[in-house]
């Protein structure tokens, strides 16, 4: 196109209406550029030649702002594409800029009318957009969208679509056929309505809404589904989210049909607004006594609650504020309690919960008494005929004393508030005052009653102090108790805090958290050292008493130290038992020597006889002294003078017969002499065998020679010979020289002193 007809289009375009032109040959686009203010008061529209383009400048837009756009074409196609700042350049540089510019508000040969509501995409730093009108053949279009052609023209209004108080949703989408979305998820209390509305641009498709447990299929939300999309209208669907989905994550879908599915849409809620009051006593109440009322359950998800105020006593006058607030009442009955409720958007909703106040706490009966004297224990002393005035006055109730009656001995006297008694008798008088409330509670008193106010808990920890040491992983109980005057112990609240390093309730102290609740806790500590927990106590009207505790936790005792101590306890039950089984074999042995001896052994004979059947029978381990001297039952021990004498006499009956005739010459024979034993080696040799060594001394006598006697006949008596003896050869255990010694055949074994170092030797055939 020449210069001059250039000029010429561009004063018409001046006089009738704005419009750009392009020099052609040139692969970078020449495109006009203009403010959005420059175009938007074209009645007319806006000229664009074949091969030129206008690039629009509609300026920095946020994320948060929809806007709302309107594009009419009108003679020819054009392409209408929308870019940032970043992705501009590719345009203007004549680049392929398919893949650059925002897909869902660009439209490629664009003739007729088309609005949408399009938010820019989510983005760190907010970014400036424009909007190009193409009506040329880009080198970067790659064949697609509108060529050139004739010239068109265009019309665009563009500016902040209207924002609802409680939006969800507001923006363009463009899927492909069969493509499903999740376009915003949202969780809100049951009783809110939620709206949204669907423009169909192009396609075909559906919008819905599925819970979590839904999206994996094709079920649905009833009630929730806008399809069938007809031309251009748009579509609107109110639901209100029921009881059952209170709070539930939901999700708003969008599936396109066969032909995908280009779409504007909006969605907001209708938040409902409804106080809801929760009474933890109940809806009962005593006079005087605090409840909490609490509205943290009433509907907030979307924060729609600007203000909550209470009335107490439905008289209009505004009690307390805020979700949390305590009540009391001074007079019984039925109490009306107005909870309103105000939106953001001015919106009131007022709720109404009744509260019975009773009156339980019996008036207290007090006496004041004028005249007499009053003793140590409260008794008033008066004189006989003296009067002694009564008054009621200074009793007191919760609420109000309705009426007084007075008695005297158990018996009515007056039912005045005041009066006067006297007595002419001495004696002792009981004067009983009971007062009556308006509900009937009575309260008495004999001439003083004591009046208590409620007070705070009070923590009882002697149980839990006494623990002041736990082993690692030992299940440790602490049990808590605390003393209320006013509530009762099933009213008390106990928690524990077990780290108070943590403030896991976030209200900026970190010993009072509930890590655990109720009045017993068990615990096992898996960290040595010193730990601390706190122990609170609260009452129903959050009074409380609070303690810090400290235990030493300590790691458990060694098997070692106990394996020790049975080994000792093993080795001390042997050795006593040892010492046990030898002093009763010595006390046997002992009684068994004094048994022979006193059947005729010497103690020499009877501690060698001892010792022999020691040595040669199986005794068992606690033997009795009987059975270590070999005696039994119907047995006879005879000592070796009782068995020489049997022998001797046996002798004398084979030489001269048993004729029991008597020697004429007894009167005159020599006494035999009797063997001796030496009493100091009969002692070592006990004293030996006590020692579990028994050594029988040596018997250091010869047997007596017998002379014999011519009888008549000529006949000599034979001579007794001397016992055989056996020389034993031994070498001392003291100095180590060698020396021998004779014993008699009879004797097995005798204890010789060495004739070197005279050291006591045992010796035995």
């Amino acid at each position: 196109m020449s210069a001059p007809r250039l000029l010429v289009l561009l004063m018409a375009g001046l006089l009738l209406a704005p419009m750009v032109t392009a020099t052609e040959g040139r692969a970078p686009p020449q495109c006009g550029e203009y403010d959005l203010s420059d175009v938007v008061s074209s009645s007319s529209g806006v000229a664009v030649d074949p091969g030129a383009c206008i690039i629009i400048d509609i300026g920095i837009r946020p994320h948060s702002t929809t806007l709302a756009i309107d594009i009419e074409v009108l003679d020819d196609a054009m392409d209408v594409l929308m870019f940032d700042q970043t992705s501009i350049q590719t345009y203007q540089n004549g680049q392929n800029y398919r893949s650059t510019f925002n897909q869902e508000s660009s439209f490629e040969s664009m003739i007729g009318s088309v609005w949408l509501d399009w938010a820019p995409p989510q983005s760190l730093n907010q970014k400036n957009w424009y909007i190009v009108f193409d009506n040329t053949e880009h080198d970067g279009d790659e064949g697609m969208g509108d060529q050139g052609g004739m010239t068109s023209r265009f019309k665009i209004q563009l500016a902040p679509a209207s924002v609802e108080d409680y939006p969800l949703i507001h923006d363009t989408f463009l899927l492909e056929p069969g493509e499903r979305i999740n376009m915003a998820s949202f969780s809100v209390d049951s009783g809110t309505d939620l709206s949204y509305w669907v423009h169909p641009i192009s396609g075909d498709g559906e919008v819905f809404v599925q819970s979590d447990n839904q999206l994996s299929g094709d079920l649905i939300i009833s009630g929730t589904r806008i399809d069938g999309f007809d031309g251009q209208d748009t579509t609107q669907l109110d639901w209100t989210v029921s009881e059952f989905l209170d709070l539930q994550n939901l999700n708003l879908i969008a599936e396109a049909g066969s032909s995908g599915l280009h779409f504007s849409t909006k969605a907001w809620f209708s938040p409902v607004l409804a106080p809801l009051i929760v009474d933890y006593s109940n809806s009962t109440t005593t006079i005087g006594e605090k409840i909490t009322l609490d509205a943290t359950g009433t509907p907030n998800s979307l924060n729609q609650v600007l203000s909550l105020s209470w009335d107490f006593d439905s008289d209009g006058v505004e009690d307390g504020t805020g979700n949390l607030v305590e009540a009391s009442w001074n007079t019984p009955g039925i109490k009306t309690v107005n909870l309103t409720a105000e939106s953001k958007t001015g919106e009131i909703t007022i709720a109404a919960h009744q509260i019975e106040v009773i009156d339980v706490e019996p008036p207290t009966a007090a006496i004041f008494t004028t005249g007499g004297v009053p003793d140590l224990n409260g008794d008033i002393r008066l004189l006989r005929n003296s009067n002694l005035t009564l008054q009621a006055s200074n009793s007191n109730d919760d609420h109000a004393i309705a009426s007084a009656s007075w008695s005297v001995d158990g018996e009515q006297v007056s039912s005045a508030s005041q009066f006067t008694v006297s007595w002419s008798e001495i004696g002792t008088y009981t004067v009983t005052l009971t007062v009556t409330d308006p509900s009937g509670n009575n309260g008495n008193t004999n001439m003083t009653i004591i009046v208590y106010d409620s007070t705070k808990p009070t923590l009882v920890t002697i149980d839990i102090r006494e623990i002041t040491e736990v082993e690692k992983g030992e299940e440790v109980e602490f049990k808590a108790k605390a003393a209320d005057e006013w509530d009762d112990q099933d009213d008390l609240r106990f928690t524990w805090d077990l780290d108070l390093s943590r403030d896991s309730n976030g209200d900026g102290d970190a010993t009072n958290d509930a890590d655990f609740s109720g009045p017993n806790l068990k615990i096992k500590f898996e960290e040595t050292g010193k730990t601390k927990f706190a122990l609170t106590v609260y009452d129903q009207s959050n009074n409380s008493d609070f303690e810090i505790f400290e235990v030493e936790v300590v790691e458990p005792p060694s098997n070692t130290a106990l394996l020790a101590i049975v080994s000792v306890v093993f080795v001390v039950i042997i050795v006593v038992s040892g010492v046990v089984l030898f002093g009763y074999k010595g006390v046997q042995r002992r009684h068994a020597i004094e048994l022979l001896m006193a059947r005729g052994l010497s103690r020499d004979e009877a501690t060698t006889r001892v010792y022999d059947i020691s040595k040669s029978v199986k005794l068992p381990a606690f033997a009795k002294a009987a059975q270590m001297a070999g005696i039994s039952e119907g047995d006879v021990v005879k000592s070796a003078a009782q068995l020489q004498s049997e022998a001797k006499s046996q002798e004398f009956q084979s030489i001269y017969g048993n004729s029991g005739q008597i020697d004429p010459n007894a009167g005159f024979r020599a006494p035999q002499s009797s063997r001796q034993i030496d009493p100091a080696l009969a002692e070592a040799a006990l004293a030996a065998f006590a020692d579990e060594a028994p050594t029988p001394a040596v018997v250091n006598s010869t047997p007596a020679t017998s002379s014999g006697k011519v009888k008549s006949g000529g006949i000599a008596l034979p001579q007794q010979t001397e016992p055989a003896k056996h020389s034993l050869r031994s070498q001392c255990s003291a100095c180590g020289k060698e020396f021998s010694v004779e014993i008699p055949s009879s004797i097995m074994s005798a204890v010789v002193a060495c004739p070197h170092c005279s050291t006591d030797q045992l010796f035995e055939r």
